[in-house]
C-alpha cells in the first residue's frame, strides 16, 4: 500500500479513535440534605470494561485500600455533616485532566449518566446556574443528572 493511501486511512480513522469510549470511575460525595456535591473522574488505562471497574470498586470499598482508582476524600472537611459517597463506573468519550486531591473544586458541572452507563459532562458557569439548568430538563433527564463541582477540566 502506498504512503499516500496509508495517510488517507490514518486521517479517516483518527475521528473514530478519538470518539472511542473509555471506562471511568465517577466518585462523588454529596453533603447530606443538600444539593452540594463534589465529583471526580478517575481513569485507569488497564481497566477496560465496566465489570473490571465495578470489581475494583468492590475491592476498594471492602479492603478500604484503593489499589486501583486511588483517591481520598477529605472527610475531616465534613465534620458535623453527613457525606454520602457514590461510585459509578461509566463509559465516556470525554477526557478529563488528572485529579489532584488538594486542587480547588471550582469547576461546576452538570453530570448525566444514562441507563447504558454513558457519561456526559457539561461545564456550567456556576452552581446556581447548574441547579436552574437541571430544573429545566425533562423529568427523564433530571432523573439521570446532577450538579457537582470538580477540580478537573474537561479536555
Amino acid at each position: 500500500m502506498s504512503k499516500w493511501m496509508l495517510s488517507v486511512l490514518a486521517v479517516l480513522a483518527a475521528p473514530a479513535l478519538a470518539e472511542q469510549a473509555e471506562v471511568y470511575l465517577v466518585a462523588s460525595v454529596q453533603l447530606g440534605g443538600s444539593n452540594l456535591a463534589q465529583s471526580i473522574f478517575l481513569h485507569e488505562p488497564q481497566i477496560t470494561t465496566l465489570e473490571a471497574c465495578q470489581e475494583a470498586v468492590r475491592v476498594g470499598q471492602r479492603d478500604r485500600d484503593w489499589q486501583r482508582y486511588h483517591h481520598i476524600f477529605m472527610r475531616d472537611r465534613f465534620q458535623g455533616f453527613t457525606g454520602h459517597l457514590d461510585y459509578r463506573c461509566v463509559l465516556s468519550t470525554q477526557r478529563f485532566s488528572a485529579w489532584h486531591d488538594r486542587a480547588r473544586y471550582n469547576h461546576p458541572y452538570l453530570i448525566s449518566i444514562d441507563e447504558q452507563a454513558n457519561l456526559q459532562v457539561e461545564r456550567i458557569s456556576s452552581q446556581a446556574q447548574c441547579a436552574t439548568r437541571l430544573k429545566g430538563l425533562t423529568p427523564a433527564r433530571q432523573a439521570i443528572s446532577r450538579c457537582a463541582v470538580g477540580n478537573q477540566s474537561v479536555l
